[in-house]
């Protein structure tokens, strides 16, 4: 488990999400914002890169103005550089990307490239808990261009199978750094702990036991 955000000791913390599309990036995106920086009194700076989804950025671009930070949407890679050159003063800087599908990865190569370029990216990979096994590790493979150092799990309130993730983060060897639940902003957000985790497999077990029995 690690829900420290951000990989610089010096300069912004910069995290980025990444997954495929109808995983809850932008939501999730909008909870860290309002958790881990308009809470803790943090400067705060929205950036979107989903140029592929009509209306992608503009989702992002409308929370931002309720919750009142700065929002920019860019085009490239180059976009994005430029950005983050002029957020040097802000205390957190989070980036929303598109959810490239199997067929448009290739799409995605000059902003993996950009962000394995980079040494003060955090990047996260973003994983519906209702996903099947299998496709968990397609989309794992698919996004591992990006090189993410932690995964995020949302929609932990659409299932009781946990198996899957868990074993995905295990083999993976990538710690997990939070987990959603729901739709509230921010509180259907937490961070991941191996005693949450155990909350969970033994929430499971009762169930089981009890529809065995049945």
């Amino acid at each position: 488990m690690d829900n420290r955000l951000g990989r610089s000791e010096e300069g912004p913390r910069i995290v980025m999400l990444v997954g495929p599309s109808g995983a809850g990036k932008t939501a999730t995106l909008v909870k860290l914002a309002v958790r881990e920086g308009l809470e803790r009194r943090k400067p705060v700076q929205l950036l979107s890169v989903d140029n592929y989804r009509v209306g992608g950025a503009e989702q992002l671009r409308h929370y931002a103005t309720i919750l009142g930070v700065p929002f920019q949407a860019l085009e490239t890679a180059q976009g994005l550089d430029l950005a983050l050159q002029e957020s040097r003063r802000k205390e957190l800087v989070l980036i929303d990307t598109p959810g490239y599908g199997a067929g448009e990865i290739e799409e995605a190569r000059e902003l993996a490239r950009f962000v394995s370029s980079r040494g003060d990216i955090d990047c996260h990979l973003v994983l519906t808990a209702s996903m099947r096994s299998a496709d968990l590790w397609r989309v794992a493979e698919r996004f591992e261009r990006f090189r993410p150092q932690k995964l995020l799990f949302t929609r932990l309130d659409e299932t009781d199978a946990y198996g899957p993730l868990w074993s995905l983060a295990l083999r993976l060897r990538r710690p997990v750094s939070f987990l959603c639940a729901g739709q509230r902003i921010p509180e259907d957000l937490e961070p991941a702990s191996q005693q949450r985790l155990l909350e969970m497999l033994w929430r499971v077990q009762p169930t089981r036991a009890a529809a065995a029995g049945a």
